[in-house]
């Protein structure tokens, strides 16, 4: 069975507004709520409150993105996007160590492999909420996986 991981595609052009620097397609994803598990949501104005609310985040610019594509990832690939990811969370919140960043990666990145529970190509996006039980968030299907040619 392959693995399938989110990767960032291309929001269409209205969209791609909503994020200024966003993660560019092709871009592995994880969900990445962890960057809001300790924030005031009142905290959240303008384009993070956006970011926070629809967004992926995008392993290797460690930026948002609005929709991901379920695809294929080799075992090694899907190693080294966690060993990325791991470097971007020590990057971002000095007082992590690096076993904590290390974990909090791999977490990541087995929550993603468990969001693409679809087809290869399937695009999805996410939507994320602080509840009454903390922080909720849905992955949810935008379209199925291009038919193929008879």
């Amino acid at each position: 069975m392959p693995l399938l991981l989110p990767r960032v595609v291309a929001p269409g052009t209205a969209r791609a507004r909503l994020h200024e620097a966003p993660a560019p397609p092709g871009d592995w994803a994880v969900a990445g709520a962890f960057r809001y598990a300790h924030r005031d949501p009142a905290s959240l104005v303008g384009r993070e409150a956006v970011a926070f609310s629809s967004s992926w985040l995008g392993i290797a610019s460690f930026a948002p993105a609005l929709r991901v594509e379920v695809a294929e990832i080799a075992p090694a690939a899907l190693e080294e996007a966690a060993r990325l990811l791991a470097a971007r969370i020590l990057g971002a919140w000095q007082d992590a160590t690096p076993e904590q960043a290390v974990e909090a990666a791999r977490e990541e990145c087995e929550f993603a492999l468990a969001l693409c529970a679809h087809p290869a190509g399937t695009i999805l996006e996410i939507r994320r909420e602080f509840g009454e039980q903390g922080l909720v968030e849905r992955a949810s299907v935008v379209s199925g996986p291009p038919a193929r040619a008879p």
